[in-house]
């Protein structure tokens, strides 16, 4: 284990028992939460991804034969100061044992201000975090709410979408209906698109850190000079500013709608140690819907593009779209929650195919059942199945371009 490691573990062994000490608004019980989350799993298939393999999830087998696992998948602590009223801020930090350098790494940390309550209100947040996406990821360690691994849409971004920057949001009311307006400009997030493009879509709930590095399966002959075998979604490469922007309505019914656009303004052409700045822009639209006192459901949709390279009179090195949409169900079901879901993929290569492809399609099912153990643990089982098909696992791995994957998990969940 290695000396950061074993720090970060004795600062969240030691932090522990403070959560029943002392009430303040920076160092108190309130100001910290702890998670800590145990996992076994089965799988077979291909070899995963965190293995530098073409594999859609965490884990993946060896050879194709079945494997059991046991481990840590992540230690969390996040430190939530309250400076007032108005203003607050959040740093969080995890210990996944399966990212390649084993290393504690910043999730988020920023500061954020809340306008007192009024028929209008503004709030405002600066620092490093992810963008207003996800619907399935919620708390201050920023963890999957209602299964073990997100949509193939939450899980890109976790791994690609992170950024440094100044959000502005204003939220009012018309009538019966609410609305919220928000706004981004942001540095860093240069390399997003890489591990999308070369290895596709992928279900897991591994999150990015800003000093992660994560591996790419074999590329192809026309492509390995110029990408490193691993790529770090945090990089800063062109100095071009980004940007965002959603908007929320909720309107007099059990519905909440969004839309979102992201677009990083990389220049296609910077880079450094074989990391290259790609152009990436995408919609994603939202939904979440209340059916009755015990089922609800959410839905993504989201497309895009990302590109990186000249654009010659043959096309840009790498331009690459991309689709996918889930629609999740829960239900309360005796003492827990059932959550059952559907995901759909693709990507569709515009450019010079014959020497890199990178086109993909598949789809993926999940069932999942959360219980609470006790006041401060919760257990989650879950099976998850995922089907694909992409060229570059034959072109570029010796593989069957055609790979099908069911992993069953059971997740012990500590939090505080």
């Amino acid at each position: 284990m290695r000396a950061s490691t074993a720090a970060f573990c004795l600062l969240v062994l030691a932090a522990w028992p403070a959560h029943t000490r002392a009430q303040s608004d920076l160092i108190g019980a309130e100001a910290f939460d702890l998670n800590l989350d145990l996992r076994a799993s089965v799988v077979g298939g291909e070899k995963g991804w965190l293995d530098g393999g073409f594999g859609k999830l965490r884990e993946g087998g060896d050879n194709g034969d079945t494997q059991v696992r046991a481990t840590i998948a992540s230690a969390d602590i996040a430190w939530k100061p309250q400076f007032g009223f108005n203003v607050s801020g959040l740093v969080s930090a995890t210990w996944q044992p399966d990212l390649p350098e084993n290393e504690v790494g910043l999730s988020e940390a920023f500061l954020n201000f809340r306008s007192n309550p009024a028929p209008t209100r503004f709030s405002a947040r600066a620092g490093v975090f992810w963008p207003p996406i996800s619907l399935e990821h919620s708390g201050s360690n920023w963890q999957v709410t209602d299964s073990i691994t997100p949509s193939a849409i939450n899980t890109w971004v976790a791994e690609e979408v992170k950024v440094l920057g100044f959000e502005g949001q204003v939220e009012t009311a018309f009538g019966a209906h609410e609305l919220a307006l928000t706004g981004a400009v942001f540095l860093h997030n240069d390399t997003s698109g890489t591990l999308l493009s070369y290895r596709g879509w992928a279900l897991h709930d591994v999150r990015m850190t800003t000093n992660a590095y994560l591996p790419l399966p074999p590329l192809s002959p026309a492509v390995a000079p110029y990408q490193d075998e691993e790529t770090s979604p945090f990089w800063e490469l062109d100095d071009r500013v980004g940007f965002y922007g959603r908007l929320d309505w909720t309107p007099p019914v059990p519905v909440t709608l969004n839309a979102f656009y992201y677009d990083n303004r990389g220049d296609g052409l910077s880079g450094r140690d074989m990391q290259g700045s790609w152009r990436t822009r995408f919609w994603n639209f939202g939904a979440m819907a209340t059916i009755d006192s015990r089922t609800a459901a959410k839905s993504q949709f989201m497309f895009g593009n990302t590109i990186i390279g000249p654009d010659t009179p043959m096309g840009y090195p790498v331009d690459v779209d991309f689709t996918a949409a889930y629609l999740l169900v829960t239900r309360d079901v005796g003492p827990g929650k059932l959550s059952v879901r559907g995901d759909w993929f693709e990507t569709s290569d515009n450019s010079y195919v014959a020497y890199d492809n990178n086109n993909e399609h598949g789809w993926a099912a999940m069932l999942a059942y959360k219980a609470a153990l006790t006041d401060f643990a919760a257990l989650v089982v879950e099976v998850l199945h995922v089907s694909s098909d992409r060229e570059g696992r034959q072109l570029y791995g010796g593989i069957n371009t055609e790979q099908e994957q069911t992993i069953g998990q059971l997740s012990v969940r500590f939090g505080l």
